[in-house]
């Protein structure tokens, strides 16, 4: 009995390892683009709400950051209930990324448990950095750190 407790135990403090996951969401169009897509390259995944008061602060910042980072792959992804609202908000902040829709019950899959959430997957598609919570997109400090999670 003491070993069958023994290795329970072990299996509970166990580190788990990297998990390759799957996630979908829907760009503009209507179109399902799938995270596997991006195989054999780093993607940040950002999720998003236009009622989301902090990301309302966040998203120009960021959208900022990612202009001036071209060759890192981010996709911001709402998890507004429709477009429009999404829509909206990126006309009225001139947010020039590729506006995106993701499934608030898939999101919480990935352990999105608030706005706004900075996801990084590395090239085998696993999770290697998850931030809740807004970041100051606008500071040097910050922009070393995020390039450092890829």
């Amino acid at each position: 009995m003491k070993h069958i407790v023994m290795i329970l135990m072990m299996l509970l403090v166990a580190p788990l390892t990297a998990q390759s996951i799957e996630y979908q969401w829907q760009n503009e169009k209507g179109e399902d683009i799938q995270l596997s897509s991006f195989n054999g390259e780093p993607v940040i995944l950002h999720f998003w709400a236009s009622w989301c008061p902090p990301c309302r602060t966040e998203m120009p910042k960021m959208n900022n950051w990612v202009q001036a980072h071209p060759d890192v792959k981010v996709v911001m992804i709402s998890l507004d209930y429709d477009l429009e609202g999404a829509k909206h908000f990126y006309d009225k902040k001139s947010i020039q990324a590729p506006l995106n829709l993701g499934d608030q019950r898939q999101t919480m899959a990935l352990g999105v448990r608030g706005l706004p959430t900075t996801i990084v997957i590395d090239a085998d598609g696993n999770i290697s950095k998850r931030h809740i919570g807004d970041l100051n997109w606008d500071d040097a400090r910050v922009s070393q750190m995020v390039l450092g999670w890829l």
